[in-house]
Formats: C-alpha cells, sequence, structure tokens
C-alpha cells in the first residue's frame, strides 16, 4: 500500500524541467512514432502478397525456416513496419523481402519537429551499410545526416570518418564487427552527440541540425550471413525497435508542447503534439514568430543565458498589434525597429504618440491613456495640416488667406474656403468698374455692386443697360419702345433688337443699307457694299459711308495712297509718300509763282536776273557788317529763302509753260523790293544801336524781357482756359437747373405720397413680436405709435425652461443662458470624464495583474499537469517492471525477498492522512476558485463598453464645443444637446459604478489566486523528497533485474555443466566396463595394477554418484522452496492486482484533480 500511496504522491509533483527564464529552454521529449504509426512507412515488407519462408541459423549448424505473411497484420506471422513500435509486444519486428536492396523507413511528421535521438534496434543479419537522412521541406528535399557502415571507405567512398568540426558537415560512422552475424544490434543517432567537436553552442546545434520534417533510414547493404551445407540462409533486413525521441520545435522558446487530445487516460501511446507552448512573448506552431504587440526587435531563436525574447513595441496603450521594420530599426541604431498599427483612441504615428488629423493632446490627460487625444476644433479647410493643431498651444494653424480662431473664415477681399486650394480663399476680383469695393461675400464670391451692374463680379451691365467702350458706367439702352422688341441691348455695342423695317443703334432709324425716315420711308443706298462701313450710307442724307482707303460717292475707288485696284485698296509703300510730299510742294510753289509773274509783253520771262540781284545786294550787306547774335536769325532766314527761292526756280525753269500775262506781277516785286529795304533800314538802325552801346548785359535784358513775355503769354493761356472752365460751369448750372425743374416737383409729389402711406403703413407690431417679443396689439407705424412701448421694457424676466419664447432677442438672451449652462456642465463633465479615464486606466491595469497571475497560475498548472504525465509513465514502467520481475520464475528469491521487504519497510516522508488533507486542501482551494477565465471574459465586454461610453463623452462634448462656436439653429441644437448631455452623464456614471464593480471583483479574484498558489507550492514542497525513495526502489529493481539476469545466466552455465558432467560420467561407466572386461580375460601379471586402478576407478565412481546423490537431494530441498517461494509470489501479485486497481483509481482522480486545476487557467 505504501509504494502505490508513494508512486502517486510522485506522479503528481509539478516541477518545470526547464527554466525558459534565463535562456533558451525545450520541451520534455516523446517518442514521436506513438500515435502517429500511419504515417511510418517501408519500401519493402515480407509476405504482403503471400506467405513467405525464411531460413535462419539454429543453434550450431541448424537452420531453422520460419514463413512470413502479413496480409493479415494482427496476425502472428506478420512482420509490417508498425511492430516496430515501442508499444508492440515481445517477438515482434518488421522484416523486408528476401534479397531486396536498397530499402528505406520513411517517417514523414508534415510538421517541424526536434531530433533528439534515433533508436534502431536491429534483429540480425544487421545491415553492412545504411544512411540516416532528414528533410525540413516536407519530403521535398533530403540531407543525409550520418553515414554508417562497416567499412565507410567502400560503401561511402569520399565521405569522411571522423566526426565533423563545423556544423554543415557530415561523416561515416564505422560499424562494429561481430562473430555472431545474428546478433541484435542496438544503434542510436543522436545530432547533439555527433556536432561534440563543432565549436557552437548547443542551441545553435539544435536550431540547425535537430529540426525536422521527415526522417529517412536508407539501408544500402544486407548483412553477411554463414554458409551452411545445404539449403542457403535467408538475406533480409529486420528491425525489432524503432524509436524517435523529440519534441515540438519551439526554437529555444517554450519548455512543453500543448497536450494531444486523446482517449485513454492510462494509455502509454500520448501523442506529441506539434504545437508548443510559446514564451519569450513568441507565437505560431513553433514559436517561429513575435507576437503581435512584440515586435519591436527582430525574432531570434533562444540561446544559452540569453532568451532573445520579443520585445512589446511602445504605442502608448493605444495599438494591439505592430510589425518590425528594418530601415527604423537601422535608423535607431539596432535598439528599436517596431511600427505600431491600427493605432486607436484617435492617436497615429510610428509609436501611437500623436494625435490624428483634427485631434489634439488632452492637457488634463497622458499620451498613455485612451482620453489622450481630444477633437480639435480646428477646420480641416482652412489649416495648412489638415485640421491638425498646434501640439503646445493647440492653436490653429491657418492657410494665406485665412483668419479666425478656428481658421473657419476668409480674410477680408477673398472668399471659397476650400480644403484643396493650398491657400485656403480665393481673391474677390471685384471689377473697379462695376463694384463698390473689392470686398466680396466671403461663402460665395458675389460683389457689392453698383446700381445697373451685376454679375458675381459686377462686370455686366444690367438688363436694359450697356457699357460703351472705354466707359465706366452702365448707358441706358434707350431703345425705342414702338419699334424694338424689347428694352435690352447688345451689352458691348449697345445695339437693340430692332423690328423689320427699323434700325440703328435704338431701332429708330432706316435698317442698314438704307436711309431716310423710317416712319414715312426707307430708301436703299446708292453704295458700293464692298466700298463701305456696316451703316452703308448716312440715316438722313443717304450718302455713302466709305470705309478707310476709299473714296468716291459710291465708295468705289481708292484713295490717295493705296495703290492697288478697289476693293482692296491697300496702302503705298513709304516711298511713295516721299516722293508725293516733294511732288506737292513743288506744285504749290509753281502755283504761287504763275499766280505772282505777270505777262511781260515782248519779254522772255526769265527773272532770274533781277533775283540774282537782290542775293547780291543781301550779301553784300551781310559782309559788310558785322551782326550782332541777336540780330543774324532773321537775315539768315531771308537770305536762305532767296536762295531756296531761286534754286526751285532752276528747277523748274525748264519744265515752265508758256507764260501767262500776270498783270500784278510787277507789283509783286516791287512789295519784295520795299520789304528788302525796310528790312536793310531796320538792320542799319539794329546795327548803329549795337555799336553805340555800352551797356554788356543787354542780351541778359533781352532775356528778362524774353522771359517776361513767355510768363505773359502763359498767362493769358490760363485765363483762356479758365474762361472756358467758367463757361462749362456756367453750362452745367444751366443743366441742373433744367434738371430739378423737370424732377423737383414729381419728387414732391412722391414724398406726400410717402408721408401718407407711413402714416398707415407698414404695421411695425408683428415685426415687434417677431423680434423682441412684443405683447402689443395696437397696430404701431413709422408715423403712428401710441398706447404703449413697442418692445418690453428693460429689466423684464427672460424666459424660463420650458415655456414657449416668442421673438428673436428673448430667444437670444435664453439661448445665452443655455450656452453659459452648457458651458459650466461640459466643463464638470470633462473633469468626470478625465476621472473616469483614471478609474479605467487603473482598472485596465489591475485586469493586467490579474491576466498575469491567472497566466502565470496556468503555467504552472500546465507545468504540473505535462510533469504528472510524465511521472505517470514512469510509475507505469516503474510498476510494470515490478511485475514482471516479481512473476518471472527466474527471478532470484532472494532479491525478490529484498525488494519487498523494501518496499514493505519503506517509511513516506508525510503520512497518508497529511497528504489526503493537502490534497483536499487544494481540492477545495480549486473549487472555491473563482473561474477567472469568465471573470476576464465579463471585464472585457465591460472595459469595451467603459471605453465606448467614455469615447462617447469626448465625441459629445467635442461636438457641444463645435455646437458653440456655431450659432445657426442655436436654440433647436441647444436643446438637443441638453438632453444630449443628460443622458451622457447618466450613461457615464452608469459606467464609472460598472468600472468600480469590475475593479472590486477583479481585486477579489486576484486575492483568491494567491492562496492557490500557495497551496500548490506547498504541496510540491511536501511531494518532494518521496521522489528520492521512488529513484532507490527503481534503483533496487534495477540491481535486482540485473542479479535475475546474471542468476539466469549461470543456471544456464549449471545446466550445461551438468550435462557435460553426465557425458563424462556415461564415458566414464564405458571405459570402466571395457576394463573391467578385460581385467577378467587378461594375463595374471597385469592383474595386479587393473585391479589397483579398477579400485581408484570403483571409489571414484562411488564418491562421484554420492555426490551427485548430494546435489540431487538438495535440488529436491531447493524444489520444496522455490514452490513455496512461488506460492508467495503468486499470493503478492494477487495483491498487486488489487492494488493495481486501486492505483488506476487513484490516479484517475489526480487526473481529474489537474482537469479542475486547469480549468482555473486565464
Amino acid at each position: 500500500m505504501r509504494i502505490l500511496v508513494l508512486v502517486a504522491a510522485i506522479a503528481a509533483v509539478s516541477q518545470a524541467q526547464n527554466d525558459c527564464s534565463r535562456g533558451a529552454c525545450y520541451p520534455p521529449i516523446g517518442d514521436l512514432l506513438l500515435g502517429r504509426s500511419y504515417l511510418l512507412r517501408a519500401s519493402s515488407t515480407c509476405g504482403l502478397t503471400g506467405s513467405e519462408v525464411y531460413c535462419t541459423p539454429y543453434q550450431q549448424w541448424r537452420m531453422k525456416c520460419c514463413p512470413c505473411d502479413s496480409r493479415n497484420p494482427n496476425g502472428q506471422l506478420a512482420h509490417t513496419v508498425q511492430e516496430v513500435l515501442a508499444t508492440s509486444g515481445p517477438d515482434r519486428w518488421w522484416q523486408s523481402k528476401k534479397g531486396v536492396n536498397p530499402v528505406t523507413l520513411q517517417f514523414d511528421l508534415n510538421s517541424l519537429f526536434q531530433l533528439d535521438n534515433l533508436l534502431l534496434n536491429f534483429k540480425g543479419p544487421r545491415p553492412q551499410a545504411m544512411v540516416i537522412e532528414r528533410s525540413v521541406n516536407n519530403g521535398q528535399t533530403w540531407e543525409p545526416a550520418l553515414y554508417l557502415a562497416t567499412d565507410c571507405q567502400k560503401a561511402f567512398p569520399g565521405v569522411p570518418t571522423t566526426m565533423p568540426l563545423t556544423l554543415d558537415q557530415t561523416y561515416c560512422h564505422t560499424l562494429p564487427l561481430h562473430s555472431d552475424l545474428y546478433q541484435d544490434e542496438r544503434i542510436e543517432f543522436s545530432p547533439l552527440r555527433q556536432y561534440l567537436a563543432a565549436l557552437a553552442p548547443n542551441s545553435q546545434k539544435l536550431e540547425e541540425r535537430s529540426g525536422f520534417t521527415g526522417l529517412r533510414v536508407r539501408m544500402t547493404e544486407l548483412g553477411e550471413v554463414p554458409h551452411l551445407p545445404g539449403r542457403s540462409l535467408s538475406r533480409f533486413y529486420a528491425l525489432k525497435e524503432m524509436r524517435v525521441m523529440g519534441s515540438c520545435m519551439c526554437h529555444g522558446h517554450a519548455n512543453r508542447c500543448l497536450p494531444e487530445e486523446y482517449n485513454n487516460a492510462l494509455s502509454n501511446t500520448i501523442q506529441v503534439n506539434p504545437q508548443c507552448d510559446c514564451r519569450h512573448n513568441t507565437v505560431g506552431v513553433n514559436c517561429e514568430r513575435c507576437a503581435d504587440l512584440y515586435n519591436d526587435l527582430p525574432w531570434r531563436s533562444a540561446e544559452e543565458r540569453n532568451t532573445h525574447a520579443c520585445k512589446r513595441c511602445e504605442c502608448n496603450n493605444h495599438a494591439q498589434r505592430c510589425r518590425f521594420d528594418l530601415q527604423v530599426y537601422e535608423a535607431s541604431g539596432r535598439t528599436s525597429g517596431g511600427v505600431c498599427e491600427g493605432c486607436m483612441h484617435h492617436t497615429t504615428g510610428p509609436k501611437c504618440d500623436q494625435c490624428a488629423p483634427g485631434y489634439q493632446p488632452n492637457p488634463r490627460s497622458r499620451m498613455d491613456r485612451p482620453d489622450a487625444c481630444i477633437r480639435c476644433i480646428c477646420s480641416a479647410e482652412g489649416t495648412v495640416n489638415g485640421g491638425q493643431c498646434e501640439d503646445s498651444s493647440g492653436s490653429c494653424q491657418c492657410k494665406v488667406n485665412v483668419e479666425a480662431l478656428r481658421c473657419d473664415r476668409c480674410k477680408r477681399g477673398y472668399y471659397g474656403l476650400s480644403q484643396s486650394n493650398p491657400l485656403g480663399c480665393s481673391r474677390c476680383s471685384c471689377s473697379p468698374d462695376g463694384s463698390m469695393s473689392d470686398v466680396c461675400d466671403p461663402l460665395t464670391g458675389q460683389c457689392p455692386c453698383r446700381p445697373h451692374f451685376h454679375g458675381r463680379t459686377c462686370d455686366v451691365c444690367s438688363k436694359g443697360y450697356w457699357k460703351p467702350f472705354l466707359s465706366t458706367r452702365c448707358e441706358p439702352c434707350g431703345c425705342e419702345p414702338t419699334t424694338s422688341n424689347s428694352d435690352t441691348c447688345d451689352q458691348l455695342t449697345g445695339q437693340c433688337e430692332c423690328r423689320p423695317g427699323f434700325g440703328g443703334r435704338t431701332c429708330s432709324d432706316c435698317p442698314d443699307n438704307t436711309y431716310g425716315n423710317p416712319f414715312i420711308r426707307c430708301q436703299p443706298c446708292q453704295c458700293d457694299a464692298e466700298g463701305t462701313l456696316p451703316g452703308v450710307c448716312d440715316k438722313q442724307t443717304g450718302a455713302c459711308l466709305c470705309r478707310p482707303g476709299v473714296t468716291g460717292s459710291r465708295c468705289d475707288l481708292c484713295r490717295p495712297g493705296h495703290c492697288y485696284s478697289f476693293p482692296a485698296c491697300e496702302l503705298c509703300p513709304s516711298c511713295f509718300f516721299t516722293l508725293d510730299s516733294q511732288r506737292k510742294n513743288i506744285s504749290l510753289t509753281l502755283e504761287k509763282l504763275i499766280l505772282r509773274f505777270p505777262t511781260v509783253p515782248g519779254g522772255d520771262g526769265n527773272f532770274g536776273s533781277r533775283i540774282q540781284v537782290l542775293e547780291a545786294s543781301l550779301k553784300q550787306i551781310r559782309d559788310s557788317i558785322s551782326r550782332p547774335p541777336n540780330t543774324i536769325t532773321p537775315f539768315d532766314d531771308a537770305l536762305f529763302q532767296l536762295v531756296k527761292l531761286r534754286d526751285d526756280l532752276d528747277k523748274v525753269d525748264n519744265d515752265l509753260p508758256a507764260i501767262v500775262e500776270t498783270p500784278d506781277l510787277e507789283s509783286k516785286l516791287n512789295e519784295l523790293q520795299a520789304l528788302l529795304d525796310s528790312l536793310a533800314l531796320i538792320y542799319k538802325v539794329k546795327k548803329d544801336a549795337v555799336e553805340n552801346s555800352t551797356d554788356p548785359n543787354n542780351s541778359g535784358a533781352f532775356t528778362t524781357i524774353k522771359n517776361a513775355y513767355k510768363n505773359s503769354t502763359d498767362a493769358a493761356k490760363k485765363v483762356t482756359t479758365a474762361t472756358n472752365k467758367v463757361e462749362e460751369a456756367t453750362d452745367l448750372r444751366e443743366q441742373t437747373k433744367d434738371i430739378q425743374s423737370r424732377v423737383q416737383e414729381t419728387n414732391i409729389r412722391d414724398l406726400n405720397q410717402l408721408n401718407q402711406s407711413m402714416a398707415l403703413q407698414p404695421d411695425l407690431t408683428p415685426a415687434a413680436k417677431q423680434v423682441c417679443g412684443s405683447v402689443r396689439s395696437e397696430p404701431c407705424t413709422p408715423l403712428q405709435c401710441e398706447a404703449g412701448d413697442l418692445c418690453p421694457p428693460e429689466g423684464t424676466p427672460p424666459c424660463e425652461k420650458g415655456t414657449n419664447c416668442v421673438g428673436a432677442l428673448p430667444l437670444s438672451n435664453k439661448a445665452n443662458a443655455d450656452v453659459n449652462n452648457v458651458k459650466d456642465r461640459l466643463n464638470k463633465l470633462s473633469a468626470k470624464m478625465t476621472e473616469a479615464a483614471e478609474m479605467l486606466q487603473k482598472t485596465q491595469e489591475t485586469t493586467n495583474q490579474v491576466r498575469q497571475s491567472t497566466m502565470d497560475l496556468s503555467n504552472n498548472m500546465k507545468e504540473a499537469r505535462d510533469q504528472l504525465e510524465e511521472e505517470l509513465n514512469e510509475t507505469r514502467n516503474i510498476v510494470k517492471e515490478l511485475k514482471d520481475f516479481l512473476s518471472d520464475p527466474s527471478s532470484n528469491l532472494t532479491q525478490i525477498k529484498d525488494v519487498s521487504d523494501w518496499i514493505l519497510n519503506a517509511k513516506l516522508p508525510l503520512s497518508l492522512d497529511t497528504l489526503k488533507k493537502k490534497l483536499e486542501e487544494l481540492k477545495n482551494l480549486a473549487a472555491n476558485l473563482p473561474n477567472s477565465t469568465a471573470v476576464l471574459k465579463e471585464a472585457e465586454p465591460q472595459l469595451e463598453t467603459a471605453k465606448k461610453l467614455l469615447q462617447e463623452a469626448q465625441d459629445a462634448r467635442d461636438k457641444a464645443l463645435g455646437v458653440r462656436a456655431n450659432v445657426s439653429r442655436l436654440d433647436e441644437v441647444l436643446e438637443s444637446s441638453d438632453d444630449a448631455l443628460s443622458d451622457l452623464e447618466k450613461r457615464l456614471q452608469e459606467s464609472m459604478s460598472s468600472t468600480e464593480n469590475l475593479t472590486e471583483t477583479l481585486t477579489q479574484v486576484k486575492n483568491q489566486l494567491s492562496p492557490a498558489e500557495k497551496a500548490l507550492d506547498d504541496v510540491s514542497a511536501l511531494l518532494k523528497p518521496m521522489k528520492s525513495q521512488l529513484g532507490d526502489l527503481k534503483e533496487l529493481l534495477k540491481n535486482g533485474l540485473q542479479k535475475a539476469e546474471d542468476a539466469e545466466k549461470n543456471a544456464d552455465k549449471a545446466n550445461e555443466d551438468a550435462a557435460a558432467a553426465n557425458q563424462d560420467l556415461l564415458t566414464l561407466e564405458k571405459q570402466f566396463n571395457d576394463l573391467k572386461d578385460k581385467g577378467t580375460t587378461g594375463g595374471g601379471g597385469e592383474a595386479g595394477p587393473i585391479a589397483d586402478r579398477l579400485a581408484k576407478l570403483q571409489d571414484s565412481a562411488g564418491t562421484l554418484a554420492n555426490t551427485t546423490e548430494n546435489m540431487m537431494n538438495a535440488l529436491e530441498g531447493k524444489a520444496d522452496s522455490l514452490q513455496k517461494l512461488q506460492n508467495e509470489i503468486l499470493e503478492k501479485s494477487e495483491k498487486l492486482k488489487g492494488l493495481d486497481t486501486k492505483l488506476k483509481d487513484l490516479l484517475a482522480k489526480i487526473q481529474d484533480k489537474a482537469k479542475i486545476l486547469n480549468s482555473c487557467q486565464a
């Protein structure tokens, strides 16, 4: 009973096999073939198609032939590949067909595992050469892991035979030779032992050489068999046992594989699951990548004394995942490469450390809290950064043409706020002629237009007006109402739309190409249409209106200076005008001369001599005196005229026609002579004055006189100009009097009518009700308003809440009071939101602590369960070995007695009652533990609801702030905002209450988890001393088994010695009989010695017979003792059967307890 309790207690011990906190850790190993026998296949198996006979040596120089029939895999004669599993019974093995070579055993896992060692237990004859290969890509490619051969140079030439020094090498292991070719041999392959000489840490060796998705044993050379006479022995491959010891491949990031579901809890075929229970913040089937929020460093496999744990990204509690960015990692000096993804709570940036566009930092919170960012009041259209605020001040950065606190208004002179406009707003572009200013409407861009202008920029005249070229005003079209279709005209030309039979700009004339009175009759113009302007002819007189370059009464000739034929009449070249000008001057001179030269009867008409005389006289005067500078010009001019006159005379002298008699030519010459004489006199007087003058400043006096004359001339011009202005002013005054006389009377009449109308209307009472909430019922006009005030006086109480307010002024006062109320409530709500955010943050931290504690407890439970499974397996093996040892007839009885006595005398380190008490205590703790998973699952929606409510509160607050800045529909919005704030305050209070309850629940869970952890540690501490006793029992059982094997070998040897002694005895008896016969027939000389010899032999035989008899008697006594011990063993076996049942029940209870503890995990 004690041994069963000891085994059960040891099976409940929970200790981690490997500490993952200090470096690389690895799961415990198991046989990967268990539960996966269907994945193991052989290229050759005997008896699949029919029975085959195999002959092997039997004893010495004998042969034994046995059949192989694998058509029924469960038959006794079947030798399928599934027989190599460790769970197969004794005398079971796999066997290939006779003489088939090579043969391959292939194990396809289809998942990545870590190989610890491969165990092959061959049944003779052992292969002479084989290769162990592995695949890491599900069988797409294979690489040799180890070569094995009795002669490596012959079997695998070129493959090294020494252990590799690097991890990329392999080698051939030399198999030992045996004298017994059919001797069973055990071959073990371990990647770590193979690379003992390689200078690399074990973690690197495991990482590079132990991973595999498939394993293949390729046997390339059959084993040698002895040659016996007769039928030859069979050559084949046979394998008794194959164990693929390994675990899930976790790259050093896990110390256990997640358990696989299995049916029988006490079965040995617990399958090793490929899924790792990942640590170091890694995930994946093989812990091959970092968890979603732990990608701040690149993933690496763990090493000794370095976990290479994945580092959590710094996302300020605003993201659930991140990614690794190599460029960011290199830029940070290889310290941080995580880039957060899916930032929440209105944050953005590689570390969720910035507020998203449209949000700004909350001055009352921290960046790692859910309310770190609040909505910006900046306009996204008017800011340069899409609505973001300045981090430090929260102010808005407006675009160039935008202003206001929120950057939501165009500057003066700009309009059309748009997000797509890089400047924000566009310039107004008002027309300087048609607009009263350069400022337009900031929304529509409409400029304030002058009278008779319209359009967005006031650049178009109104209906009935047009703008003449170079004019700044719109003029009335002036269309004749009876001769035009409407009062509108063309905006550029002013042309009215005339009725048929009328034309002209105002439709008061005849149509084009006609003239006359349109109300009487219009006559067609007698003009060439190609040479006239659009009007063709004058509407009154019918004179043709020739276009430039055309002349003639019908406008059908080219003007002088236009050299081409009609109707082209293009302008002549510049040289033509030069020659024509010279011709005109000559013609003019000739006309004057012809008119002045009289006809001289009988004369030749040559006046050249007289002109020459005049020139000579002038020259003589000029040369005879020295002229002062002030008198030179008149004389030079006269001389120049004479010279020019002579030249012209010479040029045309030959071209002159016959001299026409001119009666007054002589008188003209006389006048010219008189002029010359007067000039000579004036010259003489001036000369005398110059000669008699002694004042050197006469030239200055002359200049003064000249300037005075110039000033006098300018003054005269100004007087003339002023006279013109006075005349214009007089004319304007007269026009104004005329207009006043026409308009004044009408204005006085209209004013009187307006005064009469304003005494009766409009009634201002309805407007006063809408504006100031007036209660007046009597009518009130601008000129007559009696019986009380139009609006309530100052100090009137405002509208109360819930009453129907009338009038814009009371509504605005009420709205102002509501705005102040909402503002106060918003401030209180902001403070309460900050408090709620802090509570939510504390609850989140408590939740994380509870989750971590639950995870730790869960990990301990998992480790306890794994340890329990391993100890159960070991316990089953010990019990099995103990049963085999006690039930084996060949076991040493003395050793059996020693083992039984040790078990009976063994003392537990604690009593059974104490162990049961501790287990009961642990059971009660497990039963009373709250369902932390349910609590956390219940907490998650509550936390999410609280976060959602907090976010809704922030949005509502931001919306209210936006409403405060927007006065449109203020009353309705304030009413809805008031209801929303009340509902929001209620929901926020509910959220805070729910958060408080959740915090209390989590605290209770946290407090209840601590005793469970302590109780588990106490039980583990109590069970530790029991493990040493189990080790002692195991060692004692091992010694007993070894001694039993030795006793069996000694017994076999004794049997062989007894058989040999019996044979010697028979031989001796035969020789004795022969000698006896010889003694009877022999001579007398030899009788003495022979008789002596016979006597000695007889004595020896007697002694030998006595000895044999004594031995037989002793064996008979021993037989009785053996029979007695055998009976005792059978009795103890019966007891063990009962205890085995109890042990199974106890193990089942322990497993149930483990499941209960496991259900408490998070």
